[in-house]
């Protein structure tokens, strides 16, 4: 055991992005197949750009280096293609501080304390670990224990050297409510110590009238408020050069099932503690948004993946059901709604911040998002 002194004084929190990454700390990105690489490219670029110019989302981004280990291409080449292209945007960014190495055979313990080395004297601003589980070879194969050590090791660093430590990790749909995935690898996340977890969703074109977006959920903070879901609009420049990850508002509706979560929000809050039977709900909703009842149930998923929506039976004769919106000290915001937290259930608490940054169904086939990546 070591003694820690206690100051009189809260730590103040350094961001990677402000509000988003913390700095010195682990924050792991669940993202739809491919969307995980555009989204930190950009950052890269963006954290290449001159002190105070680089934003994610309108957020300060970090000035400095950024090292990204893909363990899932070993040509890199998801990188090489939307690095490039945001490169063309954005002149100003300096290519140099972008440092894209492939992950071969796994990340080691070893290879861990070989980078520390390495950047102990010139640390980078971030570090970002693409695919995880390919990573941390043997997780699978009966090695949890070196698997932990691993990341562990990656949380450890990221602390000493005061860089902000990205996990991204691919998954097919937004995870339940701020659960990490199971099995091994989830076992192991647990060892990085996670401060912040993310959700990075493709928006359906049809539901966006055709436009290429984004949205970054914040499922778990650990030193700030839960912020708003982000929208990021991929756009294409001309001569398809010059890409841009430009702030797209979801909080005004746009999507039908941004609507339609929020008629939800409404009727339930409408309902008060008595909640809304699943059949009246979804009417509700299809008439309140002018959304279909597929649109409806998708949203009602989400919400209640997210612990905004609760399924509450009721017992006796058929099981009868009724939902309700979720107990409102629980951590979670959604659609410009008041973020609250849980401090039992999630050991979060507010930190003041440093003003400074530096211290569900319906994917088109066939769309440039699965074509190009």
């Amino acid at each position: 055991m070591r003694r820690l002194p206690l100051s009189s004084e809260p730590p103040r929190v350094n961001w990677g992005v402000e509000g988003l990454f913390p700095q010195g700390h682990a924050s792991l990105v669940l993202a739809h197949p491919g969307q995980g690489t555009i989204l930190m490219s950009f950052l890269a670029v963006q954290a290449a750009r001159p002190e105070g110019k680089g934003c994610l989302a309108e957020r300060p981004v970090r000035h400095g280096r950024t090292l990204l280990l893909d363990a899932g291409d070993p040509m890199g080449r998801g990188y090489n293609l939307w690095v490039n292209r945001f490169s063309h945007a954005y002149p100003d960014a300096d290519r140099g501080l972008v440092d894209l190495r492939a992950v071969e055979g796994g990340l080691t313990l070893e290879d861990v304390l070989a980078l520390e080395a390495e950047f102990k004297e010139d640390p980078p601003a971030f570090l970002v670990l693409d695919g995880v589980a390919s990573a941390l070879q043997g997780v699978d194969a009966g090695g949890p224990r070196r698997a932990a050590a691993t990341l562990s090791a990656l949380a450890a660093l990221a602390q000493r050297l005061g860089l902000t430590l990205l996990l991204l990790e691919e998954a097919d749909r937004p995870p339940a409510r701020n659960a990490l995935p199971r099995g091994p690898l989830g076992a192991a996340l647990k060892a990085a110590s996670l401060a912040a977890l993310f959700s990075l969703e493709r928006v359906p074109p049809r539901e966006a009238e055709g436009r290429k977006i984004m949205r970054l959920v914040a499922l778990m903070q650990r030193y700030a408020p839960l912020p708003s879901p982000l929208g990021l609009e991929l756009v294409e420049g001309q001569g398809r050069e010059g890409w841009t990850l430009e702030p797209y508002p979801l909080l005004e509706g746009k999507t039908l099932v941004a609507r339609a979560e929020a008629a939800i929000l409404r009727a339930l809050r409408e309902a008060g503690e008595g909640g809304l039977p699943r059949k009246v709900l979804l009417k509700d909703v299809m008439a309140r948004a002018k959304a279909s009842e597929r649109t409806a149930k998708a949203a009602l998923a989400n919400l209640r993946a997210r612990g905004k929506v609760e399924e509450v039976p009721l017992g006796g004769r058929g099981n009868p059901k009724v939902y309700r919106l979720a107990d409102s000290k629980r951590f979670f915001a959604q659609n410009g709604e008041s973020p609250f937290i849980d401090v039992v259930d999630f050991g979060q608490s507010f930190l003041p911040q440093n003003d400074s940054v530096d211290g569900p169904p319906g994917d088109e086939a066939g769309s440039e998002w699965e074509v190009e990546l």
